[in-house]
């Protein structure tokens, strides 16, 4: 037998393997397709309801019956539904680098895509099954022209025990909080993630690679979570922005429209669901020979939080404070635009700060306001002149609605920043899709009530149930910049937050780069300047401790190289926690921060040898916390 007949029949008998593996199919059963590991199934079918999914963790129901469906030009194409052809399957297996709670995912899933009918209509289903979830998307119909929505939904089991949840709004700048499920609003606009504690493990329910869509939110409907659209609630058409045709993130999967992912992270714990890589996994690998090795995590000082608009005068004492710290970027924010002197212009003077920056060891970032940039050839030329005066990066603010054209704008922007090597924070902006995969230059970005609305100038208060939450929600689609660790004494009383529970939140929320909020002159004279000097931003391993609750309190283990870093905060009770520390190897210097119970700015600091088998019993107020160095 000839050599390549022999490769292909051994490569067709694996194919067959492979699919007898992990999936079953008929006309009449429809798809059943399961995990790597074979320990989550999805199925797909159809009835006289419609087209409908179901999910499986072993024999527990994860998804009961939830309806799938997607509305192109006038057609419920959820209805009415036939099966065409075989599925066709295909197996995922990748690893890559990321910025995260990890430094490498793992990319592992079996793949069907199915060729569907409905009203004459053909269209298809592509479903994948990961070791920690599931997710569908819709190819749209060739030649299809306008969508008007979606029925997919997401129907879950009973015995619910927590959903954490936040308000929606454009920029998800809303509430976020832990409720009953009859707690959630129901059928208004809810955002996205939404985790939920079932009755065993956790269930995180989400999109993943948004390009050329409008941005989903959910409406619950009594035990249901269904999609809806509130940038574009009336449908939109499908079109290709002219002057984005040509961008790498096209709204395309092998070679056909299709809608984004529609996905659940399925976990037993909340380690296993905080390290879930579903979300990037469901997005494309950085286009063939684009180099990202230049993009560089750190930690961020900045001045508009503390004092308003950055003065020209001021900016070498924030450039040597950020050096002092040792602090890898500063954000020039919004003001620069207004400075004049000596006859030169807001960008002669950019530059000058810019290039004082780089010879104390200090890079830039850069604010601007979308309206200066909303069309391509605009936003091009803008960042190719902040290129060009040696910025490091951009800060995007006052993004319009997420709709399908403002998508694409967006995407536009990663590529334009990847192309011309500038770092990327989107602010006043829709959440993130997993897209950072694709563009790892698009290292943090905003859309979360963070510490800008924690503020005493704007008389804006956020409560201590609202932090504990955020880990469960915002988080769990991507790096958020909450602007962290207020140390101003008089900033943080308004809400009751300590000194701890303000440096545990840059351990809990990651941001590769983070934007530190308060005066430099809170970190340099701190108690603990020493832990702010070496705090990383990206880590090699996460764990959520076992003692952290919904709604209560989050205490998070993070390991970067041989060191552990544990952050702890606290919501609106006290209590007392005890913490093991046997993620340790052997015996550590530890630098410990406990709560003050007399004043909030304030800790108190243990420095002391620990071991793996000591057990730290910690004592939290009400929005209080403790961090922990091992080391």
């Amino acid at each position: 037998m000839d050599i390549r007949k022999k490769f292909l029949s051994a490569q067709l008998f694996l194919f067959a393997f492979c699919a007898s593996a992990y999936a079953g199919w008929t006309p009449t059963d429809g798809l059943r397709l399961k995990s790597p590991d074979k320990k989550i199934e999805i199925s797909v079918n159809q009835d006289a309801d419609g087209l409908f999914y179901m999910v499986k963790k072993g024999k527990t129901s994860v998804l009961d019956k939830s309806p799938l469906g997607i509305i192109v030009d006038g057609n419920d194409l959820g209805k009415g539904v036939s099966f065409v052809d075989e599925p066709e399957i295909t197996k995922i297996d990748e690893e890559y680098p990321i910025f995260g709670n990890h430094a490498v995912a793992e990319d592992k899933a079996v793949e069907a895509w199915v060729s569907l009918e409905a009203s004459g209509v053909r269209y298809g289903l592509v479903v994948r099954a990961y070791n920690d979830g599931v997710a569908v998307r819709y190819v749209l119909p060739d030649g299809a022209k306008h969508i008007g929505g979606e029925r997919t939904t997401w129907t879950l089991p009973q015995g619910v025990k927590n959903v954490a949840w936040a308000e929606y709004d454009p920029g998800y700048e809303r509430y976020a909080r832990v409720s009953l499920m009859d707690g959630v609003a129901d059928k208004e606009y809810v955002a996205g993630p939404i985790t939920v504690e079932l009755e065993k493990g956790y269930a995180t329910l989400a999109e993943a690679d948004c390009e050329a869509y409008p941005d989903m939110a959910f409406a619950r409907e009594e035990n249901a979570f269904r999609s809806v659209f509130p940038a574009s609630d009336k449908g939109w058409d499908i079109k290709r922005l002219a002057d984005e045709s040509d961008k790498v993130l096209s709204g395309t999967y092998k070679g056909k429209n299709v809608s984004p992912w529609r996905c659940a992270i399925i976990a037993d714990d909340l380690t296993a669901l905080v390290n879930s890589d579903l979300l990037t996994n469901l997005c494309p690998a950085p286009e063939a020979g684009r180099d990202f090795s230049w993009v560089k995590p750190g930690r961020c000082l900045w001045q508009w939080w503390s004092v308003g608009a950055p003065r020209y005068e001021d900016q070498k004492a924030w450039f040597d404070a950020a050096a002092k710290l040792g602090w890898e970027y500063y954000l020039i924010d919004d003001g620069w635009r207004d400075w004049r002197k000596d006859g030169k212009d807001q960008w002669a003077l950019l530059e000058e700060v810019i290039a004082y920056g780089k010879s104390v060891g200090v890079q830039s970032l850069v604010w601007v306001n979308s309206a200066e940039m909303r069309d391509a050839a605009s936003r091009r030329a803008y960042l190719e002149r902040v290129k060009a005066i040696g910025a490091a990066g951009i800060k995007i603010d006052f993004i319009p609605a997420p709709t399908a054209e403002i998508m694409q704008w967006y995407a536009g922007g990663m590529q334009d920043c990847a192309e011309l090597r500038l770092l990327l924070n989107y602010h006043g902006s829709v959440k993130p899709t997993g897209l950072s995969r694709t563009y790892p230059n698009d290292i943090t970005r905003e859309a979360v009530r963070g510490n800008e609305w924690q503020i005493l100038r704007y008389g804006r208060v956020l409560p201590q149930s609202h932090y504990v939450a955020l880990p469960f929600t915002r988080l769990m689609s991507g790096p958020a910049d909450v602007t962290p660790v207020t140390l101003n004494p008089k900033e943080i009383a308004t809400g009751g937050y300590s000194w701890p529970h303000e440096f545990a939140q840059c351990i809990v929320f990651l941001s590769p780069i983070t934007h530190f909020s308060d005066h430099y002159s809170y970190y340099l004279d701190s108690p603990f300047c020493d832990l702010l000097k070496a705090v990383p931003t990206v880590w090699d391993e996460t764990l959520v401790l076992p003692s952290t609750v919904l709604g209560d309190v989050v205490a998070y283990a993070r390991r970067k190289g041989n060191e552990w870093w544990i952050g702890v905060m606290k919501g609106d009770k006290a209590r007392e926690l005890e913490i093991p520390l046997d993620v340790l190897e052997k015996q550590k210097n530890a630098v410990l921060l406990f709560d003050d119970e007399n004043e909030l700015a304030s800790v108190v600091r243990e420095d002391r040898k620990v071991s793996k088998k000591e057990v730290l019993k910690v004592k939290l107020r009400a929005g209080g916390g403790f961090v922990g160095r091992f080391y």
